[in-house]
């Protein structure tokens, strides 16, 4: 596990080059970088992830749950011209709602993952879809940093990449009385993964 001083050479150096042979994409293929990387600010989780995201060199967009005008004002002219690949930490609707709007554009989610709370300050992490079959147990281990060694596996790290194209399980709507959960994921053109 790397230390503090570690995490913030490598930031430092990876934020002064594009986000290409880092990429989670890029093994054996042209290298990709992420678009952006979308986050809802209402969680300080996925403020932390993106704090962590950015001082990597990715590019991050926040939103409060709803992503409409994210995808009007950027992202709906961005894939129109050439699709791109995004990441996130979001709640399940809007991981639902770009997961539908990305297939008109030839892209799929790649790497989905649920970060369930437990109301006691235990996140329980469930891979929906990913080739790294230890992230779960990588992430239980990190205890309360789960969202910086996210973001470190998901903006530096090549090990996210599945070549599974069927829609994610989730769905619009939480089920009742469960705390909210958060959704990481991403989604690239087919060909990049």
């Amino acid at each position: 596990m790397t230390n503090r001083r570690e995490f913030l050479k490598a930031a430092t150096a990876l934020s002064a080059v594009p986000l290409m042979g880092g990429s989670p994409f890029a093994i054996g293929r042209e290298p990709v970088t992420l678009d952006a990387v979308i986050f809802d600010l209402r969680h300080p989780d996925a403020r932390t992830f993106a704090a962590c995201a950015d001082q990597l060199g990715a590019p991050c967009r926040e939103i409060e749950g709803d992503v409409t005008n994210l995808w009007q004002d950027e992202l709906r002219s961005h894939w129109q011209a050439a699709p791109a690949a995004i990441a996130g930490l979001t709640e399940r609707p809007a991981l639902f709602l770009l997961e539908r709007l990305a297939w008109d554009h030839g892209l799929r989610v790649v790497f989905a993952a649920e970060h369930a709370p437990d109301g006691r300050g235990y996140v329980a992490h469930r891979i929906i879809r990913t080739t790294d079959a230890g992230l779960a147990q990588e992430l239980e281990a990190a205890g309360w940093r789960w969202p910086r060694v996210l973001a470190d596996i998901m903006i530096a790290g090549p090990r996210v990449t599945t070549r599974d194209f069927r829609p994610t399980d989730t769905s619009m709507a939480a089920y009742p009385g469960e705390p909210a959960k958060l959704y990481s994921w991403i989604i690239a053109p087919r060909t990049a993964a």
